[in-house]
């Protein structure tokens, strides 16, 4: 269920495409390092909240970052408090929301089994777990073992450890764009690691065009390709892919997309799974999930929540095709 992300790591990056003419003078464009990857935030505004978007950002590692010891879900995981701010209690209810509607596919829980995979924020050189490790550390798995009362996390397991990756970046980018709506911006487009969203319109005064990436194998920013580009407002978008992180022993490779409810890499078709969301916490969890359940399976949940669509590839035989949800083909025009 979970993906490699480097705190959330990199799964895909949509290129955000933007022409200049004689608008571009409105909008302010803000870059930088964050999360272990890069932030990239174009907004229109008077008022310049770069100072104001670090601060946030900064916060928000406080709080959820897997990779800083002193965060608070560091010290939730090693059983130091169970007071929960409201960035984690977010992120709390949101992923017991989508355990729930996937049947178990996504779930934070899957912490000790990523790590056991290499995929975590534990650094160790990458092996293939033997079974009975793999059954050790699946006793503590389950998000069925936590619960949420009055802002404090109840963990039915000392054990159970919390990952983060899943959703927060996703998270993050829905924090800095509500935060940018509470100043009246309405034009911008806000980018972390891949997961993106989008309102108002580009400095042409068109919808955002967001590219999908081609599924190229070990591709990172140097050496991307489209696969299709799509053009977002008021939306968010983010992929999930098995193509970039995986483990190699021998002939045999090990994606880094965790089976929660076997402890092993998903072996399915699918080979990325973009899905578009109103907010991108959302987008984010059930875009992980779905590469975990295969197409057949996520297609249908996606069909049965109101406002969410999905792009697919998918493997086929030798060949590789796409899916597409019902409503997906208004995001081309």
């Amino acid at each position: 269920m979970m993906r490699l992300k480097m705190f959330c790591g990199l799964a895909l990056l949509a290129i955000i495409f933007a022409s200049c003419n004689n608008r571009t003078a409105e909008y302010i464009k803000y870059s930088g390092p964050t999360q272990g990857t890069m932030f990239n935030i174009t907004y229109r505004s008077d008022t310049n909240y770069n100072s104001e978007i670090d601060h946030l950002l900064k916060a928000f590692c406080r709080s959820l970052s897997n990779y800083d010891s002193t965060s608070l879900i560091s010290r939730i995981n090693r059983n130091e408090t169970n007071s929960l701010d409201s960035l984690t209690e977010e992120f709390f209810t949101v992923s017991k929301e989508v355990w729930k509607n996937t049947d178990g596919f996504f779930d934070v829980s899957v912490a000790p089994i990523v790590n056991a995979w290499g995929f975590g924020w534990v650094r160790h050189e990458k092996h293939i777990p033997d079974k009975a490790e793999i059954d050790r550390l699946l006793q503590h798995v389950g998000f069925g073992k936590v619960d949420i009362v009055n802002g404090k996390i109840i963990k039915h397991d000392p054990d159970v450890q919390i990952i983060t990756n899943a959703i927060a970046q996703g998270m993050s980018v829905d924090y800095i764009s509500d935060f940018l709506k509470s100043k009246g911006v309405t034009d911008f487009v806000v980018e972390i690691g891949g997961e993106i969203y989008c309102s108002g319109k580009n400095p042409n005064g068109e919808k955002w065009k967001i590219g999908i990436d081609k599924p190229i194998e070990g591709s990172g920013y140097g050496n991307r390709k489209e696969q299709t580009v799509i053009r977002l407002s008021v939306m968010a978008v983010n992929t999930s892919g098995n193509y970039r992180k995986f483990l190699e022993e021998g002939e045999k490779k090990y994606g880094h997309s965790i089976n929660p409810l076997t402890g092993y890499p998903a072996e399915n078709e699918m080979i990325s799974a973009t899905v578009v969301y109103p907010d991108c916490i959302r987008a984010d969890a059930y875009a992980t999930a779905f590469m975990v359940m295969g197409a057949e399976r996520a297609m249908q949940i996606v069909e049965s929540i109101n406002g969410m669509e999905a792009y697919f590839i998918i493997r086929e035989g030798e060949e590789t095709k796409t899916v597409e949800s019902s409503g997906f083909k208004r995001f081309y025009e």
